[in-house]
């Protein structure tokens, strides 16, 4: 019987563009990712969702749906580290790209898009946290991810 795999160390590169989509501009595409930064990650929750054109026809038996592209959106939670500190901070509106390698875990992907959300949480005797959102597929990329 198969097993499932336990994830552990989920090890995170992140890069950004140069400048806000906020500033006016489509922004600059990132590059890699490099390794601007890299952490380690609480969680990660990717959603990718085809967006769909129904072309069934009138008196038809089944269902025709045709893909017409990918959407989704990438939910991440990373340890806030002591030297670097918040990566997102101030990082909302940037294109941006970020690599998932699972510890234990299979492949590793990178997720494509625009940072749309971002927040810190401090809480006193607790490990400090940030999470940011990022809307897969945005503006100047061709994939939400590549392999």
């Amino acid at each position: 019987m198969p097993q499932p795999v336990l994830v552990s160390d989920a090890l995170v590169e992140i890069s950004f563009g140069a400048d806000s989509q906020a500033t006016g501009g489509a922004g600059s595409i990132p590059a890699g990712p490099t390794v601007n930064y890299e952490c380690q990650a609480k969680s990660v929750k990717a959603t990718v969702t085809a967006r769909t054109q129904d072309l069934t026809t009138l008196c038809s038996e089944t269902e025709a749906t045709f893909t017409t592209g990918l959407t989704g959106t990438l939910d991440i939670e990373l340890y806030i580290d002591d030297t670097i500190g918040p990566i997102f901070a101030y990082k909302t509106g940037f294109l941006c790209k970020v690599k998932i390698t699972p510890g234990g875990a299979g492949s590793t992907l990178t997720y494509q898009g625009l940072v749309t959300d971002s927040s810190v949480t401090y809480t006193p005797g607790e490990v400090e946290m940030e999470s940011a959102t990022l809307k897969l597929g945005a503006f100047g990329f061709t994939a939400v991810y590549v392999w």
